[in-house]
């Protein structure tokens, strides 16, 4: 799914377990009129798992899809700078986690990754740009002891907000509005920040 207007930064967003559903496509709306050209590949192997088939959905990611699919993302940076003077990534959970192994392509001109629990298990990655973590404080790991490790880097910052995994997703049960606009705002003055030439 693309949202293409011909700008002069593109944005690639990563979607969670359940695919390119109703909250990633807001996200790639919300973007595309911040004058990014959106873009969002379908990492699954069907359109999208519902909320409540979460242990499917998650199983799949990991049986068959796995965040080695990183490599495959790196790729597309690559392509995408050809044609654009910006690339920036954007994950959400297990898309995030990707969006970190991402850091290390030097093409790439910032990450942001946005409550991505098993970063934890990349902690060696050196990023070679940008990027910016957003964690919630209620996750299902030791958030601080993960983001001590993670900002020994000038390349890394990080915010902690209060509140639960998926909390910036409108249409999940861990939604929590206040969060979500901090969340947004952060996001927006890191992409604004880091797509001037």
């Amino acid at each position: 799914m693309n949202y293409i207007k011909n700008n002069k930064n593109a944005l690639i967003v990563l979607h969670e377990i359940y695919g390119i559903n109703k909250f990633i496509e807001d996200v790639c709306v919300q973007y595309q009129k911040e004058d990014f050209d959106v873009y969002c590949p379908n990492l699954l192997d069907k359109e999208c798992y519902s909320y409540e088939q979460a242990n499917e959905a998650y199983d799949n990611f990991v049986k068959v899809i796995g965040f080695n699919i990183y490599e495959l993302i790196n790729d597309f940076i690559n392509i995408l700078k050809e044609k654009y003077e910006k690339v920036f990534i954007l994950g959400f959970s297990v898309g995030a986690t990707i969006a970190w192994r991402c850091s290390e392509n030097d093409r790439c001109d910032g990450v942001i990754a946005c409550y991505g629990s098993r970063i934890r298990d990349y902690v060696e990655v050196k990023p070679r740009c940008q990027v910016f973590l957003l964690f919630a404080e209620q996750d299902s790991f030791d958030v601080e002891s993960t983001t001590k490790k993670l900002s020994k880097t000038n390349m890394v910052s990080y915010m902690t907000l209060k509140s639960n995994h998926g909390f910036m997703d409108a249409y999940s049960v861990h939604y929590n509005e206040e969060q979500a606009k901090k969340g947004h705002s952060y996001i927006k003055e890191f992409l604004i920040r880091n797509s001037r030439i």
